[in-house]
């Protein structure tokens, strides 16, 4: 008998089932992206990447500011108080899994891309002249040390005449999956202004960087990054020691919403004030109203001229000290922007105080004032302009109100139970592999690795999707997956719906359904309080098909 026989035979003899209540909160609808601030060439670029791709103004948003601040952070810094302040950012984004997160970004990156191109095929032509000149330099320097006969002094003279040829700097500006330990490398030995990108952030925050024992040393190392330090590293086991100032980092990273649950309630990146520097966007989905259209985003001119300023901003050389470090000339704030600035800084800090708005994000919102400063640094740099005047801060200033305030309506989803997140996870994993009935050995056996971990963790999660009805048991064994249950129902949230409508296939109704009894020993797993069921669905982040935009972009 087939998986499929056997389900629909169990369930001649399952009465009907209330329907299962979502696991995860719904999230209140974010405010709309402001994209004009985002000026002239950079908003109608985030535009341009909407209308062709079909995605959120966020996300579109986040891929090209981040982008931008790649390119203009080896140009100039902002000065607050005779401070320097980098004009690197780093940005989070949530989107799900078809949401088209590669392809805004491939379109933001372009430039990027065509530049790091263009750097890796010089440098293999400047690799071959230095082994040729390395292997000059050795012939010559044993031909010295053959034919000495003088004193060692005038060996040594000779041998300080011959020039020794330079390792060609590492070509590499785009990272996706480095651990801090290549990041650094690369910043020492390669270009000093880097961009890590990734649009599957999960595999950088489910990676070596970001397990438990590296964790908080990665954590510390990226935040020191952000904040324009120097980079010392030293290393007793190989006698490798360097150090390098003046290097800069920004970031975009792309999670799905499983992910980002954990992510933005890691007690370690919350405590070291990693996730408060993040610029963080969680838009809602547009799946299901991507219709076809017939764009073609190489011929639109509002990306040809943001690629065009990319690429020039790409291929300016830096100005750099005698020890080839990054020496950004300062972007002074004129005497208006400062006013303007103050104003903001000063509005956010009386909403940190005791009963303020912002009191729940207070390291985010603390930092709010200096990501003004790097947006609107970014924004002088792209637009050609040699100090801040006051409509950068004011258009600066627009985003980070509207930042802030996303950071506000995510507060709640990352202070989810952890149980619940777990059972999330199971569930997208019971949706994408198919498995309608199960027993609980197999599980274990052949689950995913976070519920082979114990029986007690296993059962602990079964409970709880016994709790909030995706699963049904008669035995505590034996598990049949919710027919409701479908990869296509839950790949996308739904519109938000009326007091009187009820979604019968992810939420219950508004009237209160009791819970069937329980048999042991799930019964006893999880006693978790009342779940809330009105107007709530339940997010599958990982079962969606991606969707390509005309193949591929």
């Amino acid at each position: 008998m087939t998986i499929q026989d056997r389900f629909a035979k169990e369930w001649e003899v399952v009465p009907s089932l209330p329907e299962p209540l979502p696991l995860l909160p719904e999230l209140e609808k974010s405010a709309p992206y402001p994209l004009p601030a985002l000026g002239g060439l950079l908003g109608k670029a985030a535009q341009a990447i909407v209308d062709a791709v079909q995605v959120p103004d966020a996300l579109a948003a986040q891929s090209v500011l981040s982008a931008a601040a790649m390119a203009s952070q080896a140009h100039g810094n902002a000065q607050r108080a005779g401070q320097q302040i980098p004009l690197s950012l780093f940005a989070l984004t949530v989107a799900e899994s078809g949401d088209r997160k590669s392809a805004a970004d491939r379109l933001a990156l372009q430039a990027h891309q065509q530049h790091q191109r263009e750097l890796l095929e010089q440098y293999k032509a400047d690799a071959k002249e230095y082994r040729d000149q390395r292997d000059a330099y050795q012939k010559a320097r044993v031909n010295i040390l053959d034919k000495a006969k003088g004193d060692p002094e005038s060996v040594a003279d000779e041998l300080g005449n011959l020039p020794e040829p330079e390792v060609p700097s590492s070509p590499y500006i785009l990272s996706e999956e480095p651990t801090l330990e290549g990041l650094q490398k690369s910043l020492l030995r390669g270009h000093p202004s880097q961009g890590l990108f990734s649009d599957e952030g999960g595999q950088f925050f489910g990676g070596y960087a970001t397990k438990p024992e590296n964790a908080l040393k990665s954590v510390a190392g990226l935040s020191k990054l952000w904040d324009g330090s120097p980079i010392n590293r030293t290393r007793a086991s190989d006698g490798e020691s360097s150090a390098r100032y003046g290097c800069r980092l920004s970031a975009h990273l792309m999670i799905q919403p499983i992910v980002a649950a954990e992510v933005l309630s890691n007690p370690i990146m919350q405590g070291q004030g990693f996730l408060a520097r993040f610029l963080i966007a969680w838009p809602e989905s547009l799946a299901g109203t991507r219709f076809y259209r017939n764009a073609d985003p190489a011929r639109d001119s509002r990306l040809g001229r943001y690629w065009q300023r990319m690429a020039r901003l790409l291929a300016q050389e830096p100005i750099k000290d005698e020890r080839g470090e990054l020496t950004p000339p300062t972007l002074v704030l004129e005497p208006a922007a400062l006013d303007a600035w103050v104003a903001e800084h000063d509005a956010i800090e009386r909403q940190l105080g005791q009963g303020g708005d912002m009191q729940e994000i207070k390291p985010t919102a603390a930092k709010g004032a200096e990501n003004m400063l790097r947006i609107a640094g970014v924004f002088a740099v792209v637009e050609g302009k040699q100090s801040i005047c006051a409509e950068l801060i004011e258009r600066a200033g627009e985003l980070v109100r509207w930042y802030l305030a996303e950071a506000l309506r995510l507060t709640n989803p990352s202070k989810v139970d952890p149980q619940l997140i777990q059972a999330q996870r199971l569930l997208d994993w019971l949706l994408s592999n198919q498995w309608r009935s199960f027993d609980a050995r197999t599980l274990q056996r052949e689950g995913p690795p976070f519920v082979r971990k114990s029986a007690k963790q296993r059962d602990t999660i079964l409970g709880v999707l016994v709790e909030h009805r995706w699963l049904s048991t008669s035995d505590g064994k034996t598990f049949i997956l919710a027919p409701s249950a479908t990869t296509a129902t839950f790949a996308t949230t739904r519109a938000t719906q009326g007091p009187e409508v009820c979604d019968t296939i992810a939420t219950c109704c508004d009237s209160d359904t009791p819970v069937p009894h329980l048999s042991q020993p799930v019964a006893t797993l999880s006693q978790l309080e009342n779940p809330v069921a009105t107007g709530l669905v339940a997010k599958v982040a990982n079962v969606a098909a991606p969707a390509k935009f005309r193949g591929e972009i």
